[in-house]
C-alpha cells in the first residue's frame, strides 16, 4: 500500500467517523492495521472509535500503543486523556493533557480539559493560571466555550477566597450564555466558606436573601425541558454554607428547600409511597438513606442506630429481636470499610450510585414504614430524594444540624442535651429529643502515638491550645478571643488546621494578624496553622495539646468526642442553636460543667485558668479520662429511637 493510498484510506476512515458511521471507520482502520500493524495514526483513530463506542479499556490500549510508536504527537496524548477522563481516571487524564501541552503549547483544548479536572480535584491554585491563559487571546482559544472557562474560574476563585473575582467571572459567563444554568444557580446562591470580616458576612447574607428570591422568580417550571433543567441544576449543590453564618435560618431554609421540593415534584408528581400491606407481627420496615455510608464523620454518627436497632439488652448482652427490618441505602459511588460495616449490620443493604430515579424507585419498591435521611442539606441528591414522599413517616437527623425546611420531613431526630428550651422554633419538623447525645457512637480506636510536639513545630514549653475545626466555623467577630487569651497566657500557642485549603488559611491568618495586633501581639509568636492531617497524625496532634478550644456558633462534634477519648480537656460556650451546643452536650453528659462557660468573657477566663494553672489542667484531663466512657456505645438512645419508631408505626390504611 503506497503512502498516497494509505493517506486516502485514513481520510476515508475519518470521514466515515465524522459522519457517524463507526462500523465503516472501524473496518477501514482495521484493514490498514492488518497490513501495517504499527501504523500509529490508524491505531490512534481506531482507539477514538472504541472510545465513542464506550469500550474505554480497548480505546486506552490502542491509543497507548500509538503513543509508544510515536510519542511526539500531542493529539494522541490528548485523546488518551479523553479516554481516561471518561472512565473517571482523572489523574491519568491530567497527565495526558499536560503532556499534550508540553508537545504543543497551543493545544488549548488540552488546557481547558486539564483546567476543569484540576477544579474538580480541588487543586484550584493550579487551575487558575491554566484557565486564565485561555482568556488572554480569544483567537487562540477558538472552539473553546469561554463561558465555561469563566464558570470554572469562578468555582476555582471561590475555592481560593477571591469572591469579587469569582462573581465577575460568573457575570461574564452569563453574559456569554444567559442559559448556562450552573452559572446562574451558582451566581444567585453564592456564599463564601470563610469571611474576612463581620461586615463581609452580613453583606453576603443580604445578597443571598435577595438573590434566592431572584433565582426562584427566574426559574420557570412550565415545560418538561424547563423542569428537567431545573432538576439538574438543583442537583449541583446545596446552600449549606449559609449555616456557618450563625443565624437561625429556619425561614431561609424553608424557602430554599421548598423551592427544590417544587422542582422535584414537578418532575415526579406520580412518585409517592403506597401503603404497605403488612400483617400483624411483621417487623417495622425502617430505612436509612445517605450519601455518606463510608469513612467520614456523618457515617460514624449513625452506624450504631443501624447496628443496635433490634437489640434488647439483658445483663449487658444484646439479644436481637425482629422488631425491625433495617434497610440501608448508600447512594454515593465511593465505598470502603465503613460501607462494609453498614452492609454487615443492615438486614438489607443497597448500594445505589446511579442517581435520584434509581434510588427513589428502589425505596418505593421496598415499601418502608419509616425512612430516615442521615444528612439532608449536605448532599443535593439527598435533598432531592427527601423532597419526595417515599415513606409514610420521614425523618432527618443532627448529622447536619439544621432543619431540612421540607414539608415531606415529619421529624427531626436530635439530642436532648444539645437542644435549647426553645428549640422547636428552629425546625419545620417536629423535634424529637433523644436521650443524651442522641447517637450511639463507637469509642474511637486510638493507635500508638508516632509524632510529638517537635514533629508538628510546636514549642516544647508552650501551652498548646488546639483549635482544629473547619475554618468556616470561626467567625471573624470572635477572633479577638485568641488574642485576649494570649495576652494573659504569654506562652500560649494556638494550633489550627488549614481546612478547607491553604489559600483560605492564609486569609484566616490575616484575620488573626489584625486581631493580635490590636492587643499589641505578634501572631507569629502564638499561632500555627498546620496543613490538613491524616487521622493518625490528627490524633497525635490531640495528644500533643494541653487543651482544646471549642468553636463558638458551630461547635465541634466528632472532634470533641475524639479529643475527650484521648483525655484532652475541651472548653465551650454554648450558642443559641443546636449546632453551637454539641460540645456543651458532651460535657453535660460527663457532668463536667466546670469546662462550660456561660458567656464569652467566662470562656476567655476559663481558657486562661486552664492555660495558667497546670494543676487544674491535669485534674480536668484526669476527670475527662475517667468519664469519657459515658459518651460511647450509648444503648439508651438507640432504645429510645426504637421506642419512637414503634409508637409512630403508620396505620396500614394511611396513604
Amino acid at each position: 500500500m503506497s503512502d498516497w493510498i494509505l493517506t486516502n484510506k485514513l481520510l476515508a476512515g475519518i470521514q466515515a467517523q465524522q459522519a457517524g458511521d463507526l462500523r465503516q471507520a472501524e473496518a477501514i482502520y482495521s484493514e490498514i492495521l492488518a497490513e501495517f500493524p504499527e501504523q500509529a495514526d490508524a491505531l490512534h483513530l481506531l482507539g477514538t472509535v472504541a472510545q465513542t463506542k464506550g469500550d474505554l479499556e480497548w480505546a486506552a490500549a490502542l491509543i497507548a500503543e500509538a503513543i509508544e510508536l510515536n510519542p511526539c504527537v500531542a493529539l494522541y496524548h490528548h485523546n488518551l486523556g479523553v479516554v481516561y477522563e471518561s472512565s473517571g481516571q482523572w489523574e491519568k487524564a491530567l497527565s495526558c493533557y499536560r503532556q499534550s501541552l508540553n508537545l504543543n503549547p497551543d493545544a488549548t483544548l488540552s488546557a481547558f480539559q486539564a483546567g476543569k479536572i484540576l477544579v474538580n480535584l480541588r487543586r484550584c491554585e493550579e487551575a487558575i493560571p491554566l484557565l486564565n491563559s485561555l482568556l488572554v487571546n480569544s483567537d487562540r482559544a477558538a472552539g473553546i466555550p469561554l463561558e465555561e472557562v469563566h464558570l470554572n474560574l469562578a468555582i476555582a476563585c471561590r475555592d481560593q477566597g477571591e469572591h469579587a473575582v469569582a462573581l465577575d467571572h460568573l457575570e461574564k459567563a452569563l453574559a456569554l450564555d444567559p442559559q448556562l444554568e450552573q452559572a446562574r444557580w451558582f451566581y444567585h446562591l453564592y456564599l463564601p466558606a470563610v469571611y474576612r470580616s463581620e461586615e463581609e458576612l452580613n453583606s453576603f447574607r443580604a445578597r443571598f436573601i435577595e438573590h434566592l428570591d431572584c433565582l426562584i422568580e427566574e426559574t420557570p417550571l412550565e415545560t418538561e425541558e424547563q423542569r428537567r433543567t431545573a432538576l439538574w441544576a438543583s442537583g449541583l449543590g446545596t446552600n449549606h454554607y449559609l449555616q456557618y453564618q450563625g443565624y437561625n435560618d429556619l425561614d431561609l431554609q424553608k424557602k430554599y428547600a421548598q423551592f427544590v421540593q417544587r422542582i422535584v415534584n414537578a418532575c415526579y408528581s406520580q412518585w409517592r409511597y403506597l401503603p404497605c400491606q403488612s400483617q400483624p407481627g411483621d417487623p417495622l420496615r425502617v430505612g436509612f438513606a445517605s450519601a455518606s455510608m463510608r469513612a467520614c464523620s456523618y457515617s460514624r454518627l449513625s452506624l450504631g442506630w443501624v447496628k443496635y436497632l433490634n437489640a434488647n439488652w439483658i445483663d449487658g448482652q444484646a439479644n436481637f429481636e425482629r422488631k425491625f427490618q433495617v434497610f440501608a441505602y448508600h447512594l454515593d459511588p465511593r465505598t470502603d470499610f465503613m460501607t462494609d460495616r453498614y452492609r454487615q449490620y443492615a438486614d438489607v443493604f443497597r448500594h445505589i450510585p446511579t442517581g435520584l430515579e434509581d434510588a427513589a424507585r428502589q425505596i418505593l419498591q421496598d415499601q418502608l414504614d419509616i425512612l430516615v435521611y442521615l444528612e439532608i442539606g449536605l448532599s443535593p441528591l439527598i435533598l432531592q430524594l427527601a423532597s419526595l414522599r417515599l415513606a409514610p413517616i420521614q425523618c432527618s437527623t443532627w448529622a447536619h444540624p439544621i432543619t431540612s425546611g421540607l414539608s415531606t420531613i415529619d421529624y427531626f431526630l436530635s439530642s436532648d442535651l444539645m437542644e435549647p428550651e426553645d428549640a422547636q422554633e428552629h425546625y419545620s419538623e417536629t423535634l424529637i429529643r433523644l436521650p443524651h447525645l442522641g447517637t450511639c457512637f463507637e469509642k474511637p480506636v486510638l493507635p500508638q502515638q508516632k509524632r510529638y510536639r517537635e514533629d508538628f513545630g510546636l514549642r516544647r514549653n508552650a501551652v498548646v491550645y488546639l483549635a482544629c475545626q473547619y475554618l468556616g466555623k470561626y467567625l471573624p467577630q470572635y477572633d479577638y478571643l485568641f488574642a485576649a487569651i494570649a495576652q494573659r497566657v504569654p506562652n500560649a500557642q494556638f494550633v489550627f488546621l488549614a481546612l478547607p485549603n491553604a489559600a483560605i488559611a492564609r486569609q484566616f491568618r490575616e484575620r488573626l494578624t489584625r486581631a493580635f495586633s490590636l492587643y499589641g501581639l505578634n501572631v507569629e509568636d502564638h499561632c500555627l496553622i498546620l496543613p490538613g492531617l491524616d487521622h493518625q497524625d490528627y490524633l497525635d496532634l490531640n495528644r500533643c495539646a494541653d487543651l482544646m478550644l471549642d468553636s463558638y456558633g458551630w461547635s465541634g462534634g466528632i472532634t470533641t468526642l475524639e479529643a475527650v477519648a484521648i483525655g484532652l480537656p475541651v472548653i465551650t460556650c454554648p450558642g443559641k442553636l443546636m449546632r453551637g451546643r454539641h460540645t456543651y452536650a458532651i460535657l453535660k453528659r460527663m457532668e463536667l460543667d466546670s469546662l462550660i462557660a456561660s458567656d464569652l468573657k467566662s470562656y476567655e477566663d476559663l481558657a486562661v485558668k486552664l492555660g495558667s494553672d497546670s494543676e487544674f489542667r491535669y485534674h480536668m484531663a484526669e476527670e475527662v479520662r475517667q468519664r469519657c466512657h459515658l459518651l460511647f456505645e450509648d444503648r439508651e438512645c438507640v432504645a429510645a429511637l426504637a421506642h419512637f419508631f414503634l409508637t409512630r408505626k403508620p396505620d396500614a390504611s394511611s396513604g
